[in-house]
């Protein structure tokens, strides 16, 4: 029985990364669980909305590779990540990248003073009250990011707490800059 057990433990762990097209991006522990994509994937349309409650399509961002962080204000890894994902964001938005967190929170008027209190006031998100992120994309785990490339592809994922001041984990962001 014990045998048995431990042969489905390994046979689930290693069928994460065993459909066709899915590589883990590396042995280092800060990219182990990034998920790259060998053939990227076109999106259906993704709408969501700013703090004024205006709709903002992914589509807008074509041309620029987009990091799009999905958190929640309840979400302790969330909250964890989010300094460091704003000093990535003022980093990467010197280049050819855009980095759209979104707050799934179901009430987005507690996101700002959240915000504030965490240090961060003038960290912008924009809002997916009605999960239309995860029409596309799944969404029962955050944090989540997904890379999307400058023709609005999906090449690569994290569905996990990323520390995004390791310069391996910009790296790995950073190879997909528009060229």
């Amino acid at each position: 029985m014990i045998r048995m057990m431990i042969l489905a433990l390994t046979l689930l762990s290693s069928s994460v990364f065993a459909f066709p097209g899915m590589n883990q991006a590396g042995d280092d522990p800060a990219l182990q669980r990034f998920v790259e994509l060998t053939f990227p994937q076109q999106l259906e349309t993704i709408s969501i909305t700013d703090a004024k409650g205006d709709v903002v399509d992914l589509a807008q961002y074509k041309g620029k590779m987009v990091v799009l962080n999905l958190w929640a204000t309840w979400c302790p890894p969330c909250v964890r990540e989010l300094p460091s994902l704003a000093r990535f964001r003022a980093q990467l938005e010197q280049q050819d990248a855009v980095v759209l967190p979104v707050a799934i929170d179901q009430d987005p008027a507690v996101v700002p003073p959240f915000l504030a209190d965490l240090g961060l006031p003038s960290f912008t998100t924009l809002y997916d009250t009605t999960n239309e992120v995860g029409r596309v994309l799944p969404t029962d785990l955050v944090p989540a990011t997904f890379i999307l490339n400058e023709k609005g592809e999906l090449v690569a994922f994290v569905r996990s707490f990323v520390d995004w001041d390791n310069p391996k984990v910009q790296a790995l962001v950073e190879k997909y800059l528009p060229q």
